[in-house]
């Protein structure tokens, strides 16, 4: 604003010249205070968004798309009528645009008095369409939106589509359910290209890389010069090949390289593997070898270990349960019973033969297999079972005719009828805690808590009796009784015994023969033909003696505890020992 004297004089006058104001007498104070008012009008107006936003300009026509301020200062020292056709003259005019518009979208910046806003349209919250004002919010995002008449959005929020362009018009106009979703948190997701084949691509690309350099050459090089610059370029391509050439067989040496230290290290890991599996205690390991086969199974190779299992069944066998159900009165009945299997069918019996030919303690055969102590248990109590109940379905005892089929000479020629050869063996236990199985138990021929069993063997050698084990007490004659073998005897049998066996009046009524060895007469001495039965009775008997001791080379059988010899497992044991025998060679050929 001038504040000079003299440059209020000139503004004056420049003012009475534009504006056709007649020369009145007015001071130059009133043409101060006229300037005062129209800067002070001026800053109001701005500061009050409210109020109606005038721009000025350089137009000074009153035409009526013109507006007039309206505290239009007043000229003090003009006479009044002159002052109202100066205020027409002198007032300042400004464009009739309409009020100032912001967008109340979150992040928009747009404002209907930009420059850079002049294309846009502007659209006001639907406020008699409560549904679709709904929608409106909900697209906007803003919490406490204002829903006023003045809330605008701009159409950069809207989609082409929302827009219906009218005939002959230059903007469009919004549909009637059009919903605002372009906004500054809204991700326009672009349409991804179609996939191109890599070999297609590469032969676009040489296509396109060819085409440009020979443009580009034939524009820049004279064609005077295209000899030099095809040579120099089929030499840099000659030079760029032989480069790549060299790469690619660096390449291919390291491949090859790789592939012989990948080969290495298989052929490594396959021989560790191979030490590793030969280092695990199973059957696969030690049935190339048959001393060690003879010493941990009793059999003299893997091929009659295979027999045994292949006899038993190899199927019958997968389906073992080990989940002891005897007590239970009311077993559950299901599809698969007991614990996942961890050895094969085939480990399984070698576990068994362990612990029954060398006598190894559950918890050692736990470590050796790699299982725990309570599986190891129920390994042992379930094939136990299993083989007696499969061996128990035979009738081992056999006919006269097989057993005269297979009768050695050393019978034919002295006792030619005998049909089975007897003898009790005594097993130590562990000593009860029970008086009364302290006393039934007690022998007095070994000195000891024993049981005692009755074992009968064929001229030829093989186990084809076992009676159940008694206390060690019970005499050779009670045992005979109570082991029911002459249930097996028919009228003729010979049997051969030791002289213990006082059954000859027992067996005499059934018409079946005993050879024992004399008894000592009351001189003290035998005669001649005693002293020469007893010796052929000793040199026959003495196979039964031998069939015992490879019964008892089950180390099982060396010292059987207490918890064992209840619910019947020992004599399950000592009958599989027994059987077990069978398939060993003949004791007398």
């Amino acid at each position: 604003m001038p504040d000079k004297k003299a440059e209020l004089q000139q503004f004056a006058k420049r003012i009475s010249d534009e504006c056709s104001l007649p020369k009145a007498g007015f001071s130059t104070d009133g043409i101060a205070q006229h300037i005062k008012n129209f800067y002070s009008e001026q800053r109001r107006f701005h500061k009050n968004k409210q109020k109606v936003g005038v721009s000025p300009t350089e137009s000074t026509s009153c035409s009526t798309s013109e507006v007039e301020f309206t505290s239009a200062p007043t000229l003090p020292s003009m006479p009044k009528e002159n002052q109202t056709k100066a205020t027409c003259r002198e007032k300042v005019t400004y464009n009739s645009e309409e009020m100032v518009r912001h967008c109340i979208a979150v992040g928009c910046v747009n404002r209907s008095n930009k420059v850079e806003c002049k294309g846009l349209s502007w659209h006001s919250l639907p406020l008699n369409d409560s549904k679709r004002l709904k929608k409106w919010l909900i697209n906007i995002r803003r919490t406490n939106t204002p829903k006023t008449k003045s809330s605008f959005l701009c159409s950069d929020h809207f989609a082409p589509e929302c827009f219906q362009k009218s005939p002959g018009g230059v903007r469009g106009r919004l549909k009637v359910d059009a919903v605002p979703t372009l906004f500054s948190f809204t991700k326009v997701q672009t349409q991804r290209k179609a996939p191109q084949h890599r070999s297609n691509m590469a032969t676009q690309r040489q296509e396109t890389a060819g085409l440009n350099s020979d443009e580009s050459i034939a524009n820049a090089v004279p064609l005077t010069e295209s000899n030099e610059v095809g040579q120099s370029i089929k030499e840099a391509d000659n030079s760029q090949d032989q480069s790549l050439q060299l790469i690619i067989n660096e390449l291919e040496g390291k491949v090859k390289q790789l592939e012989h230290e990948l080969k290495q290290e298989r052929e490594t890991r396959k021989t560790l593997e191979e030490k590793l599996n030969r280092s695990l205690f199973n059957i696969d390991n030690i049935k190339e070898n048959d001393n060690l086969m003879r010493f941990y199974t009793g059999f003299n190779s893997y091929a009659v270990f295979t027999t045994v299992l292949n006899f038993l069944g190899r199927e019958a066998a997968k389906q073992l349960n080990y989940t002891n159900t005897e007590l239970v009165q009311n077993p559950p009945k299901r599809e698969k019973q007991g614990p996942r299997r961890a050895l094969s069918v085939e480990n399984e019996l070698f576990l068994l033969l362990c612990r029954y030919k060398v006598g190894l303690l559950e918890e050692d055969v736990a470590v050796r297999f790699g299982i725990c102590q309570s599986l190891v248990s129920r390994i042992i109590i379930t094939w136990t079972k299993f083989i007696y109940f499969r061996f128990s379905e035979l009738d081992i005892f056999p006919t006269r005719e097989v057993i005269e089929a297979h009768k050695p000479e050393c019978f034919r020629n002295k006792y030619n009828g005998t049909t089975v050869i007897i003898d009790a063996t005594e097993l130590y236990i562990e000593t009860p805690t029970n008086p009364e199985a302290q006393q039934l138990t007690f022998s007095t021929y070994k000195n000891g808590n024993t049981l005692k069993a009755l074992v009968g063997i064929t001229p030829s050698g093989s186990v084809c009796f076992v009676s159940n084990l008694y206390g060690g007490s019970i005499s050779d004659k009670e045992i005979t009784v109570k082991s029911k073998l002459m249930d097996k005897l028919q009228y003729g049998d010979e049997v051969m015994a030791d002289r213990g066996f006082n059954i000859q009046e027992l067996l005499a009524s059934k018409g079946v023969k005993v050879n024992v060895p004399p008894y000592m007469n009351e001189a003290g001495q035998f005669t001649e033909q005693e002293m020469l039965n007893t010796r052929r009775i000793a040199s026959l008997r003495i196979h039964v003696e031998r069939a015992i001791e490879r019964i008892k080379n089950y180390h099982i059988l060396d010292f059987i505890p207490i918890t064992v010899c209840k619910n019947g497992l020992v004599d399950m044991i000592f009958f599989n020992c027994a059987m077990f025998t069978n398939f060993l060679p003949p004791l007398v050929k």
